[in-house]
This record gives C-alpha cells, structure tokens and sequence, in this order.
C-alpha cells in the first residue's frame, strides 16, 4: 500500500514546547475519557510517541508500554513518506507474555505524517489483542496529507514540527505551536 503524501508549505518549521506539550496531552487524556469509560493499557510509539504516551498514561492512571516503530530513514526536515515502516514488538510481546491486552488499547504518536506508521502497528498489534479489544490512536500532531487519520490529534500542520525530545536544525528558526485548546476527534 502506498503512502500519503506529507504535505510541506515551506512557511516555518513548528516547535512543540513543553507547555504546549503538557496542555495536549492533558487535553488528549481528557477527550478519550469522556468518549469512553476506560482505557486499559497506553502504548508509546518510540521514539516520538513516548514521552505523551507516559503524559497520558499518567492522567489516566496507567503505566505507559513502548513499541518500536521507524519510518523516517533519518530526522532531516521535509522527508517524504516512503511507506515502509520496521517495527519491534518484541519487548511488548516479552512483557505480556503470552497475555492478550484486553479492553481499550491506546496508542500514542508524537505525530500522523503519513499515517503508514499507525496504519502498520495497527495490522501487527491484532495477535497481541483479545477478540473484544479496541484499538484507539492519538497523536499531538496529524499532517494535513495523511491518507488515514488517528482517532485524535491536537495540532493539523503543513510543514515539518519539533518536538521537545528532538533537536531543532540548526541553519533554521522555529516557531512555537500555539497552545492547544481542543482536540480533533476523527471517529
């Protein structure tokens, strides 16, 4: 399956700061609980997706679980989706060993640029998932070229963002991302 084109303006290069940070991931945890009762376990993807997913996790009163996931071939600005994601679940499969993660399932990225990432975990996850399990995606970030979108995202872009855990280009300015004040629901 081929890969949606990330959209790239050129304008700036946005920057996630860690008050806006906070106040997303605060708000992601607030919509998920009131559209469903309870998630019983929160997913990070690594490397972006980990500090929310334990943000969220926290909120929620759970333990974050880490998944390994690549698509960018590097962390230069302006990467195109290739559409080949590698994936590690072996460390998640070790900790459940041989369980099935039951109830409500979050997964958490720090951005949709494409959306083959989730796309991919989604398809790989189902063996570690009970029968009645659902799978719920969040993300701070969604790229206005996504060809599928997550269940929630804060921020809609059209160029390349930074975030707290990443180190900003040298040779150009960033500019903040304002601080959120909704979520986008996509369900």
């Amino acid at each position: 399956m081929t890969a949606g084109r990330r959209v790239f303006e050129h304008h700036q290069i946005w920057r996630v700061n860690p008050d806006s940070l906070r106040e997303a991931t605060t708000l992601l945890a607030g919509a998920i609980l009131r559209d469903h009762q309870a998630v019983q376990h929160v997913i990070g993807i690594a490397h972006g997706g980990v500090a929310p997913a334990r943000m969220i996790a926290a909120a929620l009163g759970l333990k974050a679980r880490t998944v390994h996931a690549r698509h960018n071939t590097s962390d230069t600005a302006y990467q195109q989706a290739t559409g080949k994601v590698t994936l590690d679940l072996d460390p998640l499969t070790r900790t459940l060993n041989g369980q099935r993660m039951k109830g409500r399932v979050l997964v958490v990225d720090d951005i949709c640029g494409s959306g083959a990432t989730l796309r991919h975990l989604r398809h790989e996850l189902a063996p570690l998932l009970s029968p009645s399990a659902q799978l719920l995606t969040a993300v701070l970030c969604l790229n206005a070229g996504a060809a599928r979108s997550p269940d929630y995202s804060v921020w809609t872009v059209s160029d390349w963002v930074v975030f707290p855990w990443e180190k900003p280009p040298a040779d150009q300015d960033t500019n903040p991302l304002p601080l959120p004040e909704k979520v986008d629901r996509h369900v």
